[in-house]
């Protein structure tokens, strides 16, 4: 039995034309398979950490952000928690006896210094954790199921330690 025959059907049994558009129509349906049934690249989850600076609080406001409190990102909560919080008083600029300023301690507003730590993936040349990136310079909402507040990233670390010992 030849390959073509007279009429120009493979093996007899289909055109040679009609054979190139099936093999079109597979190779679309097997590309577009491919595309959509194949399992998701998996990002296994970074650990981070990453201190907020949150400026100029009442002293009640302060005192409400406690070690151990969830992240909240809409309505459901992420992987983050406080890990640490340090209130000490809140920077200010003052004029001096010549009319300069200078850099004061206000007696009553409180700076708040949130250290937030978890494990987000990183799939990307950015980290986000929900819709948020998290950049030293960037603002950042510290926000729970009872409090929001603004502040600013100051330091960020990835994969820090867990153990006691600093191995």
């Amino acid at each position: 039995m030849r390959l073509l025959d007279e009429k120009g059907k493979i093996f007899g049994l289909i055109n040679v034309i009609d054979a190139v558009i099936l093999l079109v129509i597979l190779m679309l349906a097997g590309g577009a398979a491919y595309k959509f049934l194949r399992p998701a690249a998996v990002t296994p989850p970074t650990g981070i950490e990453f201190t907020v600076r949150i400026p100029a609080l009442p002293p009640e406001s302060a005192s409400v952000v406690k070690v151990g409190d969830r992240m909240v990102a809409g309505a459901s909560y992420i992987g983050l928690t406080v890990k640490d919080v340090t209130v000490e008083p809140a920077l200010t600029t003052e004029p001096d006896a010549a009319g300069q300023k200078v850099l004061a301690r206000d007696p009553y507003f409180k700076d708040l210094l949130v250290t937030l730590e978890g494990k987000v993936p990183i799939p990307t040349a950015q980290i986000k954790i929900s819709t948020q990136e998290v950049r030293v310079g960037r603002d950042y909402f510290v926000k729970s199921l009872t409090y929001e507040f603004r502040g600013t990233i100051i330091k960020v670390t990835l994969n820090p330690r867990t153990d006691k010992t600093g191995r």
